[in-house]
Protein backbone atom coordinates (compact mmCIF):
# COMPACT_ATOMS: atom_id res chain seq x y z
CA UNK A 1 0.00 0.00 0.00
CA UNK A 2 1.61 3.17 -1.27
CA UNK A 3 2.05 6.29 1.36
CA UNK A 4 -0.85 8.43 0.37
CA UNK A 5 -2.99 5.60 0.55
CA UNK A 6 -2.11 4.95 4.44
CA UNK A 7 -2.13 8.21 5.31
CA UNK A 8 -5.68 8.66 4.07
CA UNK A 9 -7.04 5.99 6.15
CA UNK A 10 -5.37 7.48 8.80
CA UNK A 11 -6.76 10.36 8.12
CA UNK A 12 -9.91 8.67 7.99
CA UNK A 13 -9.87 7.05 11.02
CA UNK A 14 -8.73 10.45 13.36
CA UNK A 15 -11.68 11.76 11.93
CA UNK A 16 -14.25 9.18 13.29
CA UNK A 17 -12.21 8.84 16.43
CA UNK A 18 -12.93 12.83 16.83
CA UNK A 19 -16.37 12.36 15.62
CA UNK A 20 -17.08 9.71 18.55
CA UNK A 21 -15.21 12.11 20.92
CA UNK A 22 -17.55 15.24 20.36
CA UNK A 23 -20.51 13.06 19.82
CA UNK A 24 -20.10 11.35 23.33
CA UNK A 25 -19.28 14.92 25.04
CA UNK A 26 -22.56 16.33 22.99
CA UNK A 27 -25.25 13.35 24.66
CA UNK A 28 -23.06 13.98 28.24
CA UNK A 29 -23.88 17.77 28.27
CA UNK A 30 -27.31 16.83 26.78
CA UNK A 31 -28.16 14.58 29.37
CA UNK A 32 -26.70 16.58 32.37
CA UNK A 33 -28.86 19.61 31.73
CA UNK A 34 -31.76 17.12 30.50
CA UNK A 35 -31.47 15.67 34.45
CA UNK A 36 -30.77 19.15 35.89
CA UNK A 37 -34.06 20.80 34.05
CA UNK A 38 -35.81 17.71 35.49
CA UNK A 39 -34.90 18.23 38.80
CA UNK A 40 -36.07 21.76 39.02
CA UNK A 41 -39.71 20.76 36.74
CA UNK A 42 -40.18 18.84 39.73
CA UNK A 43 -38.72 21.34 42.37
CA UNK A 44 -41.54 23.18 40.92
CA UNK A 45 -44.08 21.21 41.14
CA UNK A 46 -43.29 20.80 45.01
CA UNK A 47 -43.26 24.24 45.68
CA UNK A 48 -46.53 24.72 43.79
CA UNK A 49 -48.52 21.94 45.73
CA UNK A 50 -46.51 20.78 48.71
CA UNK A 51 -49.17 18.20 50.04
CA UNK A 52 -49.09 15.78 46.88
CA UNK A 53 -45.45 13.75 45.70
CA UNK A 54 -45.91 12.18 42.25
Amino acid sequence: MSNSALAEIYFIAAMMILTFIISGVAVYFFFRTFKKEKAEKQMRIEKRNPKSKI
